[in-house]
């Protein structure tokens, strides 16, 4: 590992300033995937910014939606009793992310900002139709998460700019929802494909008001499926017409073929697991 400058800022406009001020900088958040890189010699800082001396931004709030700050661990997000309440398919999500040691260590704004396709909470969050809002050199600035992922371990983000705050809206605690994640382990380990899905649907007629369909690892960034969703959308939920959302969701899907699995069984993956999350939260008695 080579050297490098540590700087530990009180408050974001410091952070800000470090980073605009150093070369090769990155910021530390809860570094699960930043001090791996660096043992490896895949990223070299030669400044590293540590946030977590930032006040106010590793907090759970509750007002007219859930305001999550970015240091927030995704043990945290796990254990919230608030969030096991109202919008408890995040909370399964966070689960599965890692092991418990990990999860206490990692931040939900680190999982998002490392850009992964496969990341967990990116899957679940574009689900719920959340936005982020960053600090910058010239004030606050929001956007939706959709917007964020630019490709393959990169996002939007510029140099003069640190993701503050994840806000999921009110209206994501009608929905039901479930997250899937399917790899050659039960846990600890990167998703071969992750799904989620929020719904908002009449039970007993199956119908169906709103449903979000996010897919996670088959493609070079998280997605939405959006064909798929148009399908359902106002609509009664028949076991055709999943199967034809389901069908689309995989249509989709553009993911690639590596050591881990090849694009055709992450599409088959994609099209199973979409019709199972469906069929699991309106058949299940007490779903998420």
């Amino acid at each position: 590992m080579k050297r490098f400058d540590y700087i530990r800022p009180g408050n974001m406009a410091d952070a800000i300033a470090a980073l605009q001020a150093n070369d090769e900088p990155y910021l530390l958040a809860g570094g699960t995937d930043l001090l791996i890189g660096m043992k490896t010699n895949a990223v070299k800082p030669k400044c590293l910014i540590d946030l977590k001396g930032i006040p106010g931004i590793d907090c759970i709030e509750y007002d007219n939606g859930f305001k999550l700050g970015a240091l927030t661990t995704v043990r945290d997000v796990e254990v919230s009793p608030l969030i096991r309440e109202k919008i408890p398919a995040l909370s399964e999500a966070a689960a599965t992310l890692g092991s418990i040691q990990i999860r206490n260590r990692a931040t939900i704004g680190g999982n998002l900002c490392h850009g992964s396709p496969a990341a967990d909470m990116a899957a679940i969050l574009l689900a719920m139709n959340c936005e982020l809002q960053m600090a910058t050199g010239n004030g606050a600035k929001t956007m939706g998460l959709d917007q964020f992922f630019t490709g393959p371990n990169s996002t939007v983000l510029n140099r003069n700019e640190v993701l503050a705050q994840i806000i999921i809206p009110k209206e994501i605690g009608q929905f039901k929802g479930i997250y899937l994640k399917h790899g050659p382990r039960k846990a600890m380990d990167i998703g071969i494909v992750n799904i989620a899905i929020l719904l908002d649907a009449d039970v007993s007629s199956g119908f169906c008001n709103q449903i979000m369909i996010a897919l996670g690892a088959v493609a070079p960034r998280p997605i939405r499926a959006k064909k798929a969703e148009a399908l359902l959308n106002a609509n009664r939920l028949t076991p055709e017409l999943i199967q034809e959302a389901a069908e689309a969701a995989s249509d989709e899907a553009t993911p690639i073929s590596d050591f881990r699995a090849s694009a055709g069984y992450r599409k088959d993956l994609v099209k199973n697991l979409v019709a199972k999350g469906i069929d699991q939260i309106l058949n299940s008695k007490d779903p998420s």
